[in-house]
Parts: structure tokens; C-alpha cells; sequence
């Protein structure tokens, strides 16, 4: 299968293994990783464009991301919540992603804040054969903020996806692949370049932010379709 930057997938797991590592450490609460989009496997969506917005909104690449130090920064915050048999990781990721402006078809940054939440448990990860509506319809809706299971009703409102099973001999696990699909999610249809964006010539693809072109006013009296004159047949 081909990856975003190119490459292939090699017997030894996904190129983006490794970018983003949780180390278990009791004294700590708080974490912040640095990685690129390239490190991710997304080297698609970095371009110039999302390099410069991330360096405006002052994402900086660490010099621990030894291979790409040239590529877009993404910012990870995560806070640490210790249960029984239980870590929950609640976070941010904080980067900026290319796409093409739907207006004009030229590079468009897209800055993401998308927030995250991964339940790693030392309990294998049974997915269960129905799904129980309870957490949103009858009586459990109803509890007070005191009961008890309130957090196991929290917990369990994490996508199975992103509940990780993580036995308690293992010192650390990847999480670089949940952090990958989180900004996957985040790619859009309608990124626009600027508000003003003018696009493009219906007739001749003129791109109009850069130059008017012959056509622009004959595109613009020309009647569109079926409803092109809607206003006349109304008046009948």
C-alpha cells in the first residue's frame, strides 16, 4: 500500500512507528512530545505554506526530531491520569496542515487544534458484542456528578480504537498511530486560502487573485442552467 510520502510499507511496520512514544513514569502528569508531519507518514499535507503559518503560530521542530528538522512541527500536550490498572491520557495536538483552497486550488494552511483522549489499560481489549445506549438514554443519563462509576462511564465513552492495551511489565508504548489518524480527521473539503479568495474563471480557469482574464465579464451575464432565469418565470 502506498504511504503519503511515497514509500512502502516494509516488513518491519509502518514508517511511522516510533514518532510518538508513551514512557510509563509515575512521577509524571504532564508530557509534551514534539514530531513533524513527514515523521507521521503525512508528508503530503506539509508544504512551504504549512511550514510558515506553523512558524507564525510559533510551532518550533525540536532537535529530537534528529531526520525531519525541515518539516512541519506538530505539538503534542498530554495530561496523565492514573486509575487502577488504568492510565488515561487526555491531550491536544497542535500543527498545521496544507490542503488546496476549494476557491482556487492553490495551497491553503489549515491550522488544527484537535483534542484527544487514549485509555491504555492492562487488561486485554475485548470489543464487546452489542453496544450499551445507556450512557445516553435511560436511567444512566440520570446519575448524580457523585456516583462512583462515573469515570468507568467516562472511560467508556473513548473509541475502542483508541483504548490500548498495556500490560503492566511493558515500560512504554507507541501512540504515534492514534496521533496520525487524529490529524487525518482533521482533513477537510472546504479549506479556504483567504476570505477573500476571488478563485478561479468558470470558463478559462483564470486564477482571478492573480489577473482578470477576457472572459470574466461574459461568465458573469451568462445564465446557469435551468434556473439561469428563475426570476423571470417567476413573474408569469
Amino acid at each position: 500500500m502506498p504511504l503519503d510520502d511515497g514509500q512502502e510499507i516494509d516488513e518491519t511496520g509502518s514508517p511511522w512507528e516510533g514518532a510518538v512514544v508513551y514512557k510509563r513514569n509515575t512521577s509524571v502528569s504532564h508530557l509534551e512530545y514534539c514530531t513533524t508531519l513527514e515523521r507521521l507518514g503525512l508528508g503530503k499535507l506539509s508544504t512551504d505554506v504549512s511550514k510558515t503559518r506553523a512558524s507564525v503560530m510559533g510551532l518550533r521542530v525540536t532537535k529530537a526530531v534528529k531526520e525531519y528538522l525541515d518539516g512541519t512541527p506538530v505539538q503534542i500536550s498530554i495530561d496523565v491520569t492514573r486509575k487502577s490498572k488504568k492510565l488515561r491520557l487526555d491531550g491536544i495536538v497542535k500543527t498545521v496542515i496544507s490542503l488546496l483552497c476549494n476557491r482556487c486550488c492553490m495551497p491553503s494552511a489549515e491550522a488544527i487544534f484537535s483534542e484527544f483522549s487514549l485509555l491504555l489499560t492492562e487488561d486485554p481489549i475485548e470489543e464487546p458484542e452489542t453496544i450499551d445506549l445507556g450512557v445516553f438514554y435511560g436511567a444512566d443519563i440520570f446519575k448524580s456528578s457523585g456516583d462512583s462509576d462515573d469515570d468507568d462511564d467516562n472511560d467508556a465513552l473513548i473509541d475502542l480504537d483508541d483504548q490500548l492495551y498495556f500490560p503492566p511489565e511493558e515500560k512504554e508504548i507507541d501512540i504515534s498511530k492514534n496521533i496520525r489518524d487524529r490529524v487525518h480527521l482533521e482533513i477537510t473539503m472546504n479549506s479556504i486560502c483567504d476570505s477573500g479568495c476571488k478563485g478561479l474563471c468558470l470558463k478559462c480557469g483564470q486564477n482571478l487573485n492573480t489577473g482578470n482574464c477576457n472572459c470574466s465579464e461574459e461568465v458573469k451575464e451568462k445564465n446557469y442552467g435551468p434556473l439561469g432565469n428563475l426570476k423571470e418565470q417567476m413573474k408569469l
